[in-house]
C-alpha cells in the first residue's frame, strides 16, 4: 500500500383579532338624543429611517499593491494583515486584498471568516481562479471534500494552469484511487513549477497506478534528493523498485535508508515483506 499525502432570521408573525360586540341598550325615556364623537385610535410614530452615506470606492494605488505583494512575498503575517487592510478601507470590494485577508484569517484556524471574505471576494469577481482555489482548501479544512472538489475544479475551469487548485484536487483523486484523473491534474502542478515533496509524491504514486514507473522513480529521486529522510518518499520508492521493476539490490538499499530513518505509521510489517521479497529475488 502506498503512502498518501493529502494537503468547513426568524420572524414572528402575530396576527390581530377584532371583536365586534354590538350591544342594545333600552333608550332612556324623554331623554335626548347623545350621537358619541367616533374614537381615533393613536397612531405610533413611524421610526426615522436615516440612510448611511455612500462612500466613494478610493482606486488603490501602485505603491499600496506593491507593499500587499512584498508582505505575501515575504510571508509576514503581520504586514500581510496590514496591507489588506490599508486597501479594503478605501476599496472594500478588492479582491486581491479580500484573498489575503481571507488567508490571513485560515492561518488562524477562523475558517468562517476566511469563508465570508472569499464569498464576498468571488461575488465581485467571478472569474478569478485563485479565489475558488482558496475556497477549496477552506472547504477542506472542514471537511466538506465534495464542496472543495467543485471549487478545484471551478478554479481549473477558470485557469487550466492553476497550480494550487490542481495539487489538492490531485491529492484528492488519489486518496480515492482515481488515478487517471490524479495524473492529469498533478502533471499540471508539475509543469507550473510545483516541488513541494508532498505533491511530488503523489504524483509519482499516480504515475506508478499507471505503469509510467521510469518517471514516477525520477520523482523519488528528486524528493530525496533535497529530502533524504523522506519517510513517505523512501517507502513508496522503496515499493516502486521491489514491487513494481524488480530492482531488489537498490530496493533493499533504499530499505536499509528507511529502516534507519523509521517508516510511516503502520508500515513495520510492509517493510519487512518487502526486504523479504527484494532479497529472496537476488538469490
Amino acid at each position: 500500500m502506498k503512502k498518501i499525502i493529502v494537503l468547513l432570521p426568524v420572524l414572528t408573525l402575530a396576527a390581530c383579532a377584532t371583536q365586534s360586540v354590538n350591544e342594545t341598550e333600552a333608550p332612556a325615556p324623554a331623554a335626548p338624543t347623545v350621537t358619541e364623537a367616533p374614537v381615533v385610535r393613536k397612531e405610533e410614530p413611524k421610526p426615522v429611517v436615516v440612510e448611511e452615506p455612500v462612500r466613494p470606492q478610493i482606486p488603490t494605488t501602485p505603491s499600496q499593491y506593491a507593499a500587499l505583494n512584498e508582505a505575501i512575498k515575504s510571508q509576514s503575517d503581520e504586514k500581510i494583515y496590514q496591507a489588506s487592510t490599508q486597501i479594503l478601507a478605501q476599496s472594500s470590494n478588492d479582491a486581491k486584498a479580500l484573498n489575503a485577508l481571507a488567508m490571513y484569517h485560515y492561518k488562524r484556524g477562523r475558517y468562517d471568516l476566511c469563508r465570508y471574505l472569499l464569498s464576498k471576494a468571488i461575488a465581485g469577481n467571478p472569474r478569478m481562479a485563485e479565489l475558488y482555489s482558496n475556497m477549496g482548501i477552506v472547504q477542506l479544512a472542514q471537511n466538506e471534500k465534495r464542496d472543495a472538489i467543485k471549487s478545484f475544479r471551478k478554479a481549473l475551469d477558470i485557469n487550466n494552469d492553476e497550480a494550487v487548485a490542481a495539487a489538492n484536487l490531485g491529492a484528492i483523486y488519489v486518496q480515492e484511487k482515481d488515478y487517471s484523473k490524479a495524473q492529469v491534474v498533478l502533471e499540471t502542478a508539475y509543469r507550473r513549477g510545483v516541488r513541494d515533496p508532498r505533491v511530488l509524491n503523489n504524483y509519482a504514486i499516480a504515475l506508478t497506478a499507471n505503469r509510467k514507473y521510469e518517471k514516477a522513480e525520477d520523482l523519488y529521486k528528486t524528493i530525496l534528493k533535497d529530502s533524504a529522510s523522506n519517510k513517505d518518499a523512501l517507502y513508496n520508492y522503496a515499493t516502486l523498485l521491489v514491487d513494481n521493476m524488480g530492482k531488489y539490490q537498490e530496493g533493499l538499499e533504499v530499505i536499509n535508508r528507511l529502516k534507519f530513518v523509521g517508516g510511516p505509521a503502520d508500515t513495520r510489517n510492509r517493510i519487512i515483506a518487502l526486504e523479504n521479497k527484494a532479497k529472496a529475488g537476488l538469490k
